[in-house]
């Protein structure tokens, strides 16, 4: 269901509702942008320095449509019943104030990325629902009461208009049929033509001063009319209701108000940078620190499930191709996903995507049928609509937590009934042997070794353990609850299920996940990753393959002009014209430091093949100043660097901030305001794992063996926040 700007209000006590009743929210959003170029994330960007990066980002890009969908179960339906919302979202002014107005960047690739995928922009931009921070809030009514106080003292103090030739006739004969009008006791109201702003003030001043205020007047500008109605009671009570500043009602940020106040679990799709997008537009500026950051974002949404994490899981992730959005959702669709996870059905008039759900239950995607319940056909898939989405990732938590559940019951039921077997076994005086049994064999044995239905079920030899009619009905009693009734709390409270959740999944990074909750994991150590330091320019890729040939380099990740990351081969070298092996092979550790003309000048001075070969390909003397540097130098360089650029932040911020009490009182929504910063201060090669301002030449970035972050694609925003990635570890 697509919510716009003129149905916002009507909708709210739908959405109330459906919030309220559900057992959880899945949400998604599109975006003008993901990041400039010096803020794509790095491998070897700490938690920290990531957090920064996209800091940055989301203080520049806008989230323009916010996707819910809200699962809700149903006895009548056995399953869940899904509410998808889509809500386009525009900063448009909401009064003279222009208290919502933001400036904003975009990225081409993305919008073109947009329009691809069918995003109509003059909807967004003419039924887009506006928004303001819980600050910006704050503001507006501060703005709206200072107004209403200078309005209520001008009113006060203005001199009345004296009565003269020009306004004479008009005045008179208004007074006249004011009066008649009241006299008359007519509940109609009057109506006193007033073609211009004077008129009209003459018309609130006979009010004042004629009547005592005992009518109530009301201006229609374009008619160039006034209106006249008996002040009752109601009115009068709206009209000091009125005077009272208030938030405005058309804000889309009371969506996300109200699923925090709820406390249901919220659903996202490798979601770090929803979070954060949403966080800072809609919520509160995003504060310097990350694990400020994580407080306060629990305090919102005490549990949050990011479904790509989910995916890792030993069972889930065999399973699965990639963990994109797409591909996930074409997975669980199919078996065995689909045919083992709780049945999901469309609430009745949430039709937008009813084709698409039509696969979605266990009983159609068993039939193998592509019908909808109301028998139309499957209809076009609306991947990348934020309502959408979050609806598939929904469907995706889903189905990867109901496989789970039933794998590892199915596991227990086969060592349960391996059990039971022995137990029958031992108390014949059998073993596996002499039976042929195994634990594999689901045949029931009995004491003379034969099959039961050989000897048949009720002839169960003394001592042989067997089920009675009753164990039997309670048992199918059981697999048949197990079906309908809601697993949600099954699915919340399985601790192998709880240690994936409050874990936000990190793209292209050394530590694969962010813990809302706890502590960072440490990320993996990397002896066979060096960082190179001092590189001359005009140096490329092929040069430094040369130059480090004899120690056989995997890859080179460039980080700026003068250095780059090089990684050893775990896999032994090819001979000269075969393919390698690919045998496991320990290589052997760089030598650290300055890397010296006693390595260096063999390979380029002189006339030596081997010297001849490295002037070829561009080494020159001056690399005899590389620094060669081990991953763990680097890394505990870059770690007391951003602890000293941490306490420098803090005792620059040690005056207490009063307006950040949103995460620290649950039920005082304050400013919630905390103020923004760039990436921390540190040296190129050590900053973002080695991302500083300075663009890598050209020449290098054409010729470099990238790692995927380094890719065309993701340096122009092409890569969708939910696309894959190659996973750090087969890199370094």
């Amino acid at each position: 269901m697509e919510i716009l700007r003129h149905d916002f209000e009507a909708s709210l006590s739908m959405l109330q509702k459906a919030i309220a009743e559900c057992d959880f929210v899945a949400m998604d959003t599109e975006m003008t942008g993901l990041a400039y170029p010096a803020n794509i994330p790095k491998f070897q960007d700490s938690l920290a320095t990531r957090y920064s990066k996209v800091s940055t980002s989301a203080a520049e890009f806008l989230v323009i449509q916010l996707g819910i969908c809200t699962f809700t179960w149903s006895d009548e339906v056995g399953g869940y019943e899904a509410r998808p919302f889509n809500f386009p979202c525009f900063p448009s002014s909401v009064d003279e104030a222009k208290a919502g107005e933001r400036f904003f960047n975009c990225q081409s690739t993305s919008l073109e990325f947009l329009i691809r995928n069918g995003f109509d922009f003059n909807k967004w931009i003419r039924h887009g629902i506006p928004y303001l921070t819980r600050t910006e809030e704050e503001l507006y009514i501060i703005r709206k009461t200072e107004k209403e106080a200078l309005h209520s003292t001008i009113s006060t103090t203005q001199t009345d208009i004296p009565m003269d030739d020009r306004n004479r006739e008009f005045m008179l004969s208004t007074v006249e049929k004011i009066r008649e009008w009241v006299q008359s006791s007519a509940e109609e109201p009057l109506t006193i033509p007033a073609p211009n702003s004077f008129f009209r003030r003459l018309v609130y001043q006979i009010v004042r001063t004629d009547f005592n205020d005992a009518l109530h007047a009301i201006s229609n500008s374009q008619a160039r009319t006034m209106t006249l109605q008996h002040l009752t009671e109601e009115i009068r009570l709206q009209k000091e209701q009125a005077k009272i500043p208030k938030a405005p009602t058309l804000n889309l940020r009371r969506i996300l108000d109200l699923i925090s106040d709820s406390r249901k679990p919220l659903i996202g799709h490798n979601c770090f940078l929803d979070l954060m997008q949403i966080s800072q537009q809609f919520l509160w500026n995003l504060p310097i620190d990350l694990e400020e950051w994580k407080r306060a974002l629990t305090a919102e949404w005490n549990l949050i499930i990011d479904t790509k994490h989910l995916a890792t899981h030993p069972l889930i992730s065999p399973l699965l191709a990639t963990t994109g959005l797409d591909t996930v959702s074409e997975c669980v669709q199919k078996a065995p996903f689909a045919t083992v996870g709780p049945k999901i059905v469309m609430a009745e008039s949430f039709d937008r995507y009813q084709a698409d759900a039509s696969l979605t239950s266990t009983e159609v995607a068993a039939e193998g049928s592509v019908e909808n319940k109301t028998g139309g056909e499957k209809g076009e898939t609306k991947y990348h609509e934020a309502g959408y989405d979050a609806y598939i990732t929904g469907q995706a938590f889903l189905r990867f937590a109901g496989y789970i559940l039933k794998e590892r019951e199915r596991l227990s039921i086969e060592q349960e009934e391996h059990t039971r077997k022995k137990r029958r076994l031992n108390d014949a005086g059998l073993d596996d042997e002499q039976v042929g049994i195994s634990q594999e064999d689901d045949t029931p044995v009995t004491s003379s070794g034969e099959s039961s239905q050989e000897q048949g079920d009720e002839e169960a030899e003394e001592g042989e353990v067997s089920e009675t009619p009753m164990e039997k009905d309670a048992f199918l009693e059981r697999q048949k609850r197990s079906i309908i009734d809601n697993p949600t709390r099954a699915i919340l409270e399985t601790e192998e299920l709880k240690d994936y959740y409050n874990m936000l999944h990190m793209m292209r990074s050394d530590i694969n996940v962010m813990n809302l909750t706890g502590p960072d994991q440490e990320p993996q150590e990397r002896p066979w990753s060096y960082l190179l330091k001092n590189i001359p320019p005009n140096f490329q890729t092929s040069t430094l393959f040369q130059l480090f040939t004899s120690y056989n380099p995997f890859r080179f990740n460039w980080v700026d002009g003068t250095s780059a990351w090089i990684q050893l081969n775990l896999h032994a070298p090819a001979r000269e014209g075969e393919e390698s092996t690919r045998e496991p092979y320990e290589p052997t550790p760089l030598p650290l430091g300055r890397l010296g003309e006693d390595y260096v000048y063999p390979l380029c001075v002189g006339e030596e093949d081997v010297a001849v070969k490295g002037r070829a390909v561009g080494i020159v003397p001056e690399a005899a100043d590389i620094e060669v540097m081990s991953w763990r130098a680097w890394y505990d360089e870059r770690e007391e660097l951003e602890r000293q650029s941490r306490e420098l932040v803090k005792q620059q911020q040690a005056t207490p901030r009063e307006n950040n009490g949103r995460y620290q009182a649950k039920s005082i929504r304050g400013l919630g305001s905390f103020p923004v910063k760039a990436a921390a201060a540190l040296p190129l090669h050590m900053a973002n794992g080695g991302q500083g301002e300075e663009p890598v030449q050209p020449e290098k970035a054409a010729t470099a063996q990238t790692d995927a972050d380094a890719s065309p694609e993701a340096i122009t925003g092409i890569k969708r926040k939910h696309d894959d990635t190659e996973d750090f570890k087969s890199l370094i």
